[in-house]
């Protein structure tokens, strides 16, 4: 058995755009720049959930390759997160068994197989997983998070926080 670290690769950043417009249309308000747009997406996150829905718009595609293990805990992870496919060994490396040995074969290699898995992640479902995984013992849990951190806006639109400790400072 080894350990092969986690991989992500952004495929694709969209709704910036389209959830700054969202934020504005429960006061009826148009944008007041960017700047204060920004402010104010950053007090609805730090409302709460359903204050900071407007992030729910901004999604992200990515593919993650991982081990199985990784993929389990990654899939505790459902809301805002849609799988879009995922590497399948039933069609490339075990085709032509069935049965049992097929049964055996694949769980076999379950601990060794690499996974690569497409999938969307809305930036609040980004958000939840960093808030709980971000201090995680195990290495891909900080890897999926500098991931996370290395996205567009973060500091703005997926952890506020982080702006509020460095003003405190």
């Amino acid at each position: 058995m080894s350990y092969i670290p986690l991989t992500v690769e952004t495929m694709a950043v969209y709704g910036f755009n389209e959830s700054m417009e969202a934020l504005r249309l429960p006061t009826g308000s148009r944008s007041a720049g960017f700047n204060k747009d920004i402010k104010l997406i950053n007090k609805l996150i730090l409302a709460g959930d359903d204050h900071a829905k407007a992030i729910r718009g901004i999604v992200v595609w990515a593919k993650v390759r991982m081990q199985t293990g990784f993929m389990i805990e990654l899939d505790t992870y459902r809301m805002g997160v849609e799988c879009l496919s995922t590497s399948s060994s039933m069609h490339q490396e075990l085709r032509g068994l069935k049965g049992e040995a097929l049964a055996e074969k694949k769980q076999a290699d379950l601990v060794e197989k690499v996974y690569t898995r497409i999938s969307t992640y809305s930036y609040q479902a980004l958000r939840n997983i960093y808030i709980a995984r971000r201090h995680h013992r195990h290495p891909d849990w900080d890897i999926f998070c500098k991931w996370i951190e290395r996205l567009p806006r973060f500091k703005d639109c997926i952890y506020p926080e982080v702006q509020q400790k460095v003003s405190k400072l």
